[in-house]
């Protein structure tokens, strides 16, 4: 046991996110995803709400400011729904809690975001059985303290 470190985010989670180097992706993907036969390097957690973990991991995890590509990406929604889920909305909020940028959520062709995860540095499948949880997130630049304070 250790203090101050989330009890949702598992050894393995850790492990991932602390060995990702800058612009590395990772997926964290809902129950139904095909995680087991699209992404090469994938870990399970029994979380039920992807928002949460997300939530979690950006305590740690910069996101990318570097690139002009947004640094978070979703899968559009198919012809057949009318509105985004309620859980795109609690995506955003918890992005602009960690990041001030006002560059919203990019959303990519199926296919495309099934190619992102494929080649991202891992993927995390969930337990959430919500519908669209799937995002993809680029780390950024984790600066030392010794260099925070010379800036």
């Amino acid at each position: 046991m250790l203090l101050r470190i989330s009890s949702i985010i598992t050894p393995d989670i850790y492990k991932i996110i602390y060995r990702m180097g800058h612009r590395d992706e990772l997926a964290i993907v809902d129950a139904n995803y095909k995680a087991s036969e699209i992404c090469k390097r994938r870990i399970y957690s029994s979380i039920t709400e992807n928002d949460k973990l997300l939530y979690e991991i950006l305590k740690y995890f910069p996101l990318d400011d570097e690139d002009e590509e947004n640094p978070v990406i979703m899968m559009q929604l198919g012809n057949i729904y009318k509105e985004e889920p309620l859980m795109w909305n609690t995506y955003d909020k918890v992005i602009k809690e960690y990041d001030e940028r006002e560059m919203g959520i990019e959303k990519i062709q199926r296919d495309d975001f099934f190619n992102r995860t494929k080649n991202a540095y891992a993927t995390i499948q969930t337990n959430d059985s919500r519908l669209h949880g799937n995002i993809i997130i680029k780390k950024g630049i984790v600066l030392s303290d010794f260099a925070v304070s010379e800036t």
